[in-house]
């Protein structure tokens, strides 16, 4: 049975390797790392540690099976690491597993601490007395490291930098799509020239109008998107002027309305809002109704006419029933 944990409660010893003993077994083993005051001639106060603990504890998993795998005669096996501040003689690690004989105990000990220095994602700050605290990186993570696997071996500055270039990088390549997407019409070209762009556009310059942008959509000849009727073009409000009425025809034509206020703007902006809610629950939403006109009538239901004569049919038909069951 493996015991793991991750705590930042002081380990216990003997609680520890209580956990592994067995009647079966001649030999519990045990490794147990503590913290040390000295590192490089500098004082160390403490360490500290933090781990990823879903993963820690999956690769510790790992690493008792493998041990397993190697050594089948080992019984017990239990790993506690300490997490957090673990002062100066104090333990941070305790291993403890048992076999019936010293040697696979031994073995699987000393491999179960060299791969979990190695390979499991917990990290340990040293802090010192009259220095900076630093993150150690343990030693066998450095044997195992492959240079060729190694994608990037900078500072953080430059990483940071680089990363700023990238998004750059990004960002122009959206703004070139959007650009051939949004593409002005040039002088030259006609009305039934093919484009991969989905909107052209052209400005104009209009006195009467704060929007000089003109919008040429594509219509599409088949496909689900086909118009089923053509769009039928209204006579244009002489009274208004010409850029207005554009505008206020080709929207009432969409929607199918009246005018609804003598004020033309309050009006243009009343059914502008329209359009956007209807776009935003279905581009068709207007169209289907104006195509779909009609009226469900209600059936009327027959009216029955019931006589005295025909409930005395009725109540006598019922007892004879009642009298043959």
């Amino acid at each position: 049975m493996d015991h793991l944990k991750l705590t930042a409660d002081k380990l216990s010893i003997d609680d520890i390797s209580e956990l592994v003993v067995n009647d079966s077994c001649g030999a519990v083993s045990l490794f147990v790392g503590t913290t040390r005051d000295n590192f490089e001639g500098k004082k160390v106060l403490r360490l500290e540690y933090e781990a990823y603990e879903p993963m820690a504890l999956k690769a510790m998993k790992s690493i008792c099976d493998e041990a397993r795998s190697k050594w089948p005669a080992v019984h017990g096996i239990a790993i506690y690491h300490r997490l957090g501040a673990v002062p100066c003689c104090e333990a941070s690690v305790v291993i403890a597993v048992s076999s019936p004989h010293r040697r696979d105990s031994l073995e699987a000990v000393s491999y179960c601490i060299d791969t979990l220095k190695a390979s499991v994602p917990i990290w340990k700050k040293e802090v010192y007395a009259d220095s900076e605290p630093v993150w150690k990186e343990n030693i066998e993570c450095k044997r195992m490291a492959d240079k060729n696997l190694v994608q990037i071996n900078v500072s953080n500055e430059e990483i940071q930098k680089r990363i700023h270039h990238f998004i750059e990088r990004k960002r122009a390549q959206v703004n070139l799509s959007n650009i051939q997407d949004f593409i002005p019409r040039r002088e030259n070209e006609t009305e039934d020239m093919e484009t991969c762009a989905r909107v052209r556009t052209q400005f104009v310059k209009r006195n009467d109008s704060k929007g000089h942008l003109k919008v040429c959509r594509v219509e599409n000849e088949w496909g689900p998107q086909t118009v089923t009727e053509p769009q039928t073009v209204q006579k244009v409000d002489s009274t208004l002027p010409h850029s207005i009425a554009e505008r206020v025809t080709a929207i009432e034509s969409y929607l199918n309305t009246t005018p609804v206020s003598p004020d033309i703007y309050k009006r243009l902006k009343e059914m502008e809002d329209k359009i956007a809610y209807l776009q935003s629950i279905s581009p068709e939403y207007a169209q289907f109704w104006k195509n779909n006109k009609s009226t469900i009538k209600q059936e009327q239901m027959p009216e029955y006419v019931v006589s005295a004569e025909d409930i005395d049919k009725k109540i006598e038909l019922l007892e004879l029933q009642q009298n043959l069951m």
